[in-house]
């Protein structure tokens, strides 16, 4: 069976409980977070094999992150602990109006820290999956090592879906951000951005910026617009999903969940890089529908990963 292997931060998001700035918040609950986590969690949620591959430090958080994802079914012989750095923390507070405002503990953090040497024994055959952001791109060491585990999936057949995933607040200034990001999309089978980010990446509109990515090599591109659903396109097909209409109380790890849906549907089908191009439209209509219920799904929880829903739970909800 193929497996998706997801490389990244593992974090810890504290999250406010009620609504106000990070300043007046006097209470947090803690969960597990890290966007290729909760990529990670929610294709295992689908009935797909996943390892997450990262760093903590060797304190309580990194062993709650660890348990979180083990408890889950997640693979996480790969999650390393590290007595040198500290496990990332981030705290979230939740305006009136739904909007969010971050703080993040990361200079010191053990997933910007791992090594191409600690992932050397990882192999990929034809059929899985590499999926990655570019939170955890931020140090050469581990943008070295990300280099190292596409390098060998793309050797050895495997598919690799990039989600930039941007968090500008980390990052010396954003055209240090916006290079980085350049230099790995064409490294990517699969991309998937926001409008308003797919815009800061390539400094087009939306429909420029897709023909950018695809004459990259790109193979297909995911565009999301929140609660307006999202927008897929290859060289041969271009499909659409206008959102499903929730109760959102949260919005943490939509975006996520809705990755982690649409690789575990490639998954599904067989796709590799020499076949995705070849998909018809009716299915990927179909793959983008189903991510995009997923996403909306986890909005009606608090959290992302215990937001999540399997198949049978999503579909009876969303309709």
């Amino acid at each position: 069976m193929s497996k998706l292997y997801c490389l990244g931060e593992l974090l810890i998001d504290f999250q406010s409980v009620g609504t106000g700035s990070l300043k007046d918040t006097r209470q947090f609950v803690k969960n597990a977070g890290g966007a290729p986590a909760n990529v990670c969690v929610q294709a295992v949620k689908l009935g797909r094999e996943a390892a997450y591959l990262t760093m903590v430090g060797a304190d309580g958080f990194g062993d709650f992150l660890t348990q979180t994802l083990k408890d889950e079914g997640v693979d996480t012989s790969r999650v390393l602990s590290t007595p040198d750095y500290d496990t990332s923390l981030a705290f979230v507070s939740f305006g009136a109006d739904g909007e969010r405002e971050f703080s993040f503990y990361r200079r010191a953090a053990a997933d910007l820290h791992f090594t191409a040497e600690d992932f050397a024994d990882v192999t990929f055959d034809r059929g899985d999956v590499f999926e990655f952001g570019s939170v955890a791109l931020k140090t050469q060491t581990a943008a070295d090592a990300h280099s190292a585990l596409i390098n060998r999936a793309r050797r050895s057949g495997a598919l690799v879906c990039f989600d930039p995933n941007l968090r500008f607040n980390l990052w010396e200034s954003a055209d240090r951000l916006r290079e980085v990001v350049r230099q790995f999309i064409p490294l990517a089978d699969v991309v998937k951005t926001g409008a308003d980010e797919l815009q800061f990446i390539t400094g087009k509109a939306t429909e420029e910026g897709v023909k950018e990515l695809l004459s990259s090599g790109v193979k297909l591109v995911l565009v999301t617009d929140g609660a307006k659903g999202a927008k897929l396109w290859t060289n041969g097909a271009e499909c659409s999903c206008g959102g499903y209409k929730v109760k959102a109380v949260d919005t943490t790890g939509a975006g996520d969940s809705f990755f982690g849906a649409f690789i575990a549907c490639l998954m599904d089908e067989g796709a590799t890089p020499e076949n995705i191009g070849s998909i018809s439209a009716e299915k990927l209509e179909k793959f983008l529908s189903f991510a995009c219920k997923c996403g909306a799904y986890t909005t009606t929880g608090y959290g992302a990963i215990p937001a999540m829903g399997d198949k049978i739970t999503v579909n009876k909800a969303v309709k």
